[in-house]
């Protein structure tokens, strides 16, 4: 389900490493989905722009978990940095007994955009 390439990764729990994964995801998610937003209300499409704000409400609430248990973890992850025309990458670290732990995501930008639609299609396709 995760489109990962691990080049460096500290000794954290998978959960831990999930919750990393899923906030960079819900963070581009948040990123699209503003865009769309934003689009709709400069075209004057008011009920979708409606319907995007409920998606906006529920995706940010999911982010907020995710954040709060990744902060009571000690994690903090840094914006992300362009490897290539392919990849880019996210360095974060976690906190622990005085020290850090440091590590680094690497993702493949066409996989990403992949997970990205399918996440968009729970919101946009019905089943009839």
């Amino acid at each position: 389900m995760y489109s990962v390439v691990l080049l460096m990764r500290p000794d954290i729990s998978s959960e831990l490493l999930k919750a990393i994964n899923e906030r960079i995801h819900l963070d581009l998610l948040l990123h699209i989905l503003n865009k769309k937003f934003i689009k709709a209300e400069n075209e004057g499409n008011d009920g979708f722009a409606k319907y995007l704000d409920k998606i906006i409400k529920d995706v940010s609430r999911q982010r907020k978990e995710v954040n709060d248990y990744l902060r009571q973890n000690g994690v903090k992850i840094f914006d992300p940095e362009k490897v290539d025309d392919m990849f880019i990458q996210y360095r974060y670290y976690q906190k622990v007994n005085g020290g850090y732990k440091e590590g680094v995501q690497r993702y493949w930008r066409d996989a990403i955009k992949f997970q990205l639609k399918k996440r968009l299609n729970k919101y946009f396709i019905t089943n009839d």
